[in-house]
């Protein structure tokens, strides 16, 4: 049975970033060394807590410069620093643009406020969707099965009439848990070869 609705991620996927530079750029405003910082975005809260939605935009901002001890920066002198990170994946946007017309397109990502409005705002394909699902916007993170059920139910489609791609297993895992055909994605050649029945 040929889906009707194809249900992307994002980052990984359509944009590929580099966290590092994040962490490389906010170093010049915290006495914490770079290992330090990396360590604190792998085990502080505020990550999910952000990513739900939870804590807006600007105090997240507050909170992280507590924990990192920053001086001499704004949270508008941090806004490019924290998003200024992305670079979008031009093999997997084409072939994105293949599909397009043909299927429903939903979005699901696991992403924070002022991520998600940054690449929305600089990146055409952003707009190419039916269904953008925002992990902050609806309170709900991948790999819990609600928020694929939320993206089913908002399409009028059924699970076993979705095909869903992103670059993590245990999301790919729980989304064919729920009878939504899956292919985690490692490259934009691999994932053609996936779906090569829908081009």
């Amino acid at each position: 049975m040929k889906p009707e609705l194809l249900i992307f991620d994002l980052g990984r996927v359509l944009v590929d970033f580099d966290f590092r530079k994040a962490i490389r750029d906010i170093k010049q405003f915290s006495p914490l060394s770079e290992d330090q910082i990396h360590h604190f975005f792998e085990t502080t809260p505020l990550w999910d807590a952000y990513e739900r939605g939870s804590l807006p935009s600007e105090d997240f901002f507050r909170k992280l410069s507590e924990a990192l001890e920053l001086k001499g920066i704004t949270f508008e002198d941090f806004k490019p620093l924290w998003c200024n990170i992305f670079t979008e994946k031009t093999d997997t946007v084409a072939l994105l643009q293949k599909l397009k017309g043909r299927y429903k397109l939903a979005m699901l990502s696991n992403v924070n406020e002022m991520h998600w409005l940054y690449i929305r705002d600089r990146h055409a394909f952003m707009h190419w969707f039916d269904i953008p699902i925002a992990s902050y916007a609806v309170g709900l993170r991948k790999p819990e099965a609600a928020i694929y059920q939320h993206v089913l139910e908002k399409a009028g489609v059924p699970a076993e009439k979705s095909l869903f791609t992103d670059d993590v297993e245990a999301h790919i895992t729980a989304a064919q848990k729920l009878g939504i055909r899956a292919h985690q994605f490692t490259t934009a050649d691999q994932f053609a070869k996936d779906i090569k029945d829908l081009l």
